[in-house]
């Protein structure tokens, strides 16, 4: 007997549409491109339960009359392409013809679609890829199309989803996208009956103003180059208009929304180390190129393109987003004329700061001591004695007075980590992650107790004005937020005032520490530390002292005092090591002095 079959067309179906349809937002995609590709002015998108229950998009398009609705659910049946030829000058976002039939064999589906020249329109419901009712319908033309009970018919990955946070969140990234790429459209887009967003056409300045606030505009500056046929333009933000994170980072191609790591990341060298460690340049790009020149049919989702030249695109890129930095001034460049030796070394000083065409206004101080508010706690740590069992944990520094009186206790290395010499070698301690913990069990201490860490009041509140995606997760965590130190009273919209700020929070960072809490809380959505912990976690980290932190001897002696005055003093709420051992065995062995 064989062993091979053929499958049934309603398994491979399904199987097809784990390619193209993954989530909510997948759908929202799939059907917002064919309302842009319809030719629509207006497209209204309705969600409730996150698109879990419904997804319903109303376009004022073309439309399609009775028999192309029901071929539009057949594999592999689209408008858009006719021969293997047109592959090469593909100007639509869909074109591959598996969207509708994938939806409509995970989901229970409903067509209205009429085109203007006719007097009624059809009406389609679908289950499992099948039409099981059609008649006519008295509507505008255009299409309604609505998805209901997404993957009711396999359990198994509706099982898959994540909260209904995190899957708004998902399809917000996405109509994001078509909100930047085609300002001349009407979007309308509500959730459980809400409206989230009613966005009138505009160019693309008010869009971009429309969907992220005025304060993300002014931090932008404006991005163009041409090479031959092909044509960069748009927006990068200043580099003091960082963030924690890449999700505002928009490149689109000839319209057409794309993820490509390697124009990301020439986007980031252009701005060589003027940002710090651990911050990203947010950008609205748009590239526009032949088509003959791209090829968009190399993975079912369209998200990825390959170039046939990228190495051009990038080096586009690099020095479009360098020139367009240089010319606004964010950057002066920094010339020092004279004959005299002395000035010539700083000038060769500040010169070596220079990154890809860029100098630093001035030289960039990292000293920054451990916050004035840590209580500066003596090194009163004891040398143990020598018949203490061995065990694995790392060993703790000497005292200050057990040490050598004729060299410090600890050193800090690259402002990155502090070293220490132990009976046993030497310990290496990482200063943020260490002073991470710190914070982490700190905060613990209070929510365990249910009480609220001690803030500080600011003279002149600050307002921050909060992307859709931003103010649900505030909204998610904001009882944490009060209880770690913040008051915040919400204004009409999404702005919020700051009116006091916790006791280890630097005034002036508020609205940026608050930003960064939210992005790392939202980041590690996956996690098996409940809500409190994250929240503590995320505290910890946007306020710890960086890598690159100048500290005095004072502050490394406090910092390390606190810290093995934790609980957990070897690793941070993350797991990662905050202690490394070099123990004297391994050194001789570094320099032979054993074998």
């Amino acid at each position: 007997m064989s062993k091979i079959t053929v499958l049934p067309p309603q398994v491979a179906n399904k199987i097809a549409a784990g390619e193209v349809v993954e989530r909510p937002a997948s759908v929202v995609k799939e059907l917002v491109e064919n309302a842009v590709d319809a030719g629509a002015t207006d497209i209204q998108i309705h969600l409730e339960q996150a698109g879990k229950e419904r997804i319903q998009v109303i376009d004022n398009g073309c439309g399609m009359d009775a028999q192309d609705a029901e071929l539009a659910f057949e594999r592999h049946a689209t408008s858009k392409i006719r021969t293997a030829a047109d592959l090469d000058e593909i100007r639509t976002m869909g074109f591959r013809g598996e969207a509708l039939p994938s939806i409509a064999s995970v989901a229970r589906v409903e067509l209205k679609t009429r085109t203007p020249d006719s007097p009624v329109g059809t009406l389609l419901r679908l289950e499992n890829g099948k039409v099981v009712f059609r008649s006519e319908v008295v509507m505008n033309p255009g299409t309604i199309i609505t998805v209901k009970q997404l993957f009711y018919n396999t359990p198994a990955r509706r099982n898959f989803l994540r909260s209904d946070n995190a899957e708004m969140n998902q399809i917000l990234k996405v109509v994001k996208r078509f909100f930047l790429a085609h300002p001349e459209i009407r979007f309308l887009v509500s959730h459980n009956g809400e409206t989230l967003f009613d966005l009138p056409t505009a160019n693309l300045d008010d869009r971009i103003t429309q969907v992220f606030g005025k304060k993300f505009y002014e931090g932008l500056v404006f991005v163009k180059e041409r090479l031959n046929d092909i044509e960069l333009e748009g927006y990068v933000s200043r580099p003091d208009h960082t963030r924690g994170n890449t999700e505002n980072q928009f490149i689109f191609l000839n319209q057409r929304t794309i993820i490509n790591r390697n124009l990301a990341h020439a986007v980031f060298q252009a701005f060589g180390n003027l940002i710090e460690r651990g911050r990203y340049p947010q950008f609205v790009l748009f590239l526009t190129i032949p088509p003959q020149l791209v090829d968009v049919n190399v993975h079912p989702t369209k998200m990825e393109v390959r170039f046939a030249n990228e190495r051009v695109i990038y080096h586009l890129f690099l020095s479009a987003v360098r020139r367009a930095v240089q010319q606004e001034d964010v950057v002066p460049a920094f010339e020092l004329q004279s004959d005299d030796p002395q000035k010539k070394e700083i000038r060769r000083h500040f010169l070596t700061l220079r990154s890809g065409g860029f100098a630093r206004r001035r030289p960039i101080s990292s000293a920054q001591p451990l916050p004035a508010n840590q209580p500066q706690l003596s090194l009163t740590f004891k040398e143990e004695s020598s018949d203490k069992p061995e065990d694995s944990s790392p060993e703790i520094p000497l005292s200050a007075s057990a040490a050598s009186t004729d060299q410090p206790a600890l050193w800090q290395v690259h402002n990155r980590y502090i070293l220490s010499q132990v009976k046993s070698g030497l310990v290496i301690i990482d200063q943020h992650v260490a002073h991470e913990r710190v914070l982490f069990e700190k905060v613990l201490a209070y929510l365990d107790k249910n009480q609220a860490v001690p803030s500080q009041q600011l003279l002149f509140p600050q307002t921050l004005e909060l992307a859709l995606e931003d103010y649900l997760v505030y909204t998610e965590i904001k009882e944490w937020l009060y209880k770690v130190g913040f008051t915040i009273n919400e204004l009409s919209g999404r702005t919020l005032l700051i009116e006091a700020i916790p006791a280890d929070v630097k005034i002036g960072y508020e609205g940026k520490v608050l930003l960064e809490m939210i992005d790392h809380y939202r980041e590690h959505e996956g996690s098996k530390m409940p809500p409190h912990e994250r929240i503590a976690a995320a505290y910890a980290c946007k306020n710890a002292v960086k890598s690159g932190d100048k500290l005095s001897l004072d502050a490394m002696t406090a910092l390390v005092d606190q810290l093995f005055a934790c609980k957990e003093p070897f690793f941070c709420p993350h797991g990662r090591p905050v202690i490394v051992n070099l123990n004297l065995e391994e050194l001789d062995r570094k320099f032979k002095r054993i074998k």
